[in-house]
């Protein structure tokens, strides 16, 4: 055997181990600086690795595994499967962590989520089925998927249910959906800019007025068909 042909061997060994044991942590440093989603440890190799305590929006959503796809990066992406770590959940996503496309697909999770992290003073427990949100050089190019919020708490929206889907308009990710509170019509859209932005706007349209007094006591400003609350902020630190 010839030296070139045994360093060449050895160059594509290394190459070879090094990708098949490259620890998970690579796949997910952006998640340091991120005020949507972080996670208390993370372990494993980027085929098998865990998320451990992992939070969205600071509620808890538990511990999850995952693994890199192989055939994803014969395309030029960088794509995650991932399934909650508790056996018979059907709580799964997959991402998109590099490449052309970014986000996340096929979301099916039930949590709590405090809105408060947001900058929203409100709190419930949010049901995502097959939920999408992927962007492509910045602009969203799919969205689906169903959403339903149902608000605890002891505001005066205690228990509303409000529910939609999403759906890419003008290169963002919008998310509408709508409830009653008694005989208030409720709305709360979400709107994410491929940069990280989101705005969050919540309103309430009524006559009533201890309704009314009772949201602007709340944090929302009142205006000609109820109240509202609108907060706005970046979901990653870059």
């Amino acid at each position: 055997m010839s030296h070139r042909l045994l360093l060449v061997i050895l160059v594509i060994a290394t190459l070879v181990m090094t990708v098949v044991f490259a620890p998970m942590r690579l796949l997910t440093k952006d998640l340091a600086g991120s005020s949507a989603v972080g996670a208390a440890g993370v372990s494993g190799v980027v085929w098998a690795g865990r998320l451990k305590d992992v939070t969205l929006a600071g509620a808890p959503i538990g511990s999850w595994k995952g693994g890199l796809d192989p055939l994803s990066l014969l395309t030029g992406h960088v794509r995650m499967g991932l399934r909650h770590d508790k056996t018979g959940s059907d709580q799964r996503a997959v991402l998109w962590l590099a490449g052309r496309d970014r986000g996340v697909e096929r979301l099916n999770l039930r949590t709590g989520l405090d809105l408060a992290a947001l900058g929203l003073p409100l709190s419930g427990d949010v049901a995502f089925r097959d939920a999408t949100a992927v962007f492509r050089k910045g602009r969203c190019a799919r969205a689906g998927g169903e959403i339903r919020l149902r608000l605890i708490g002891d505001g005066p929206l205690r228990g509303s249910v409000l529910s939609g889907v999403s759906a890419c308009r003008s290169d963002s990710w919008l998310a509408t959906l709508s409830g009653k509170a008694g005989a208030a019509d409720l709305t709360l859209v979400g709107r994410v800019e491929g940069d990280g932005r989101y705005q969050l706007e919540m309103s309430a349209a009524t006559t009533d007025p201890d309704l009314i007094q009772a949201l602007v006591a709340g944090g929302f400003t009142r205006d000609a068909t109820g109240a509202r609350r609108t907060v706005a902020g970046r979901l990653t630190s870059r």
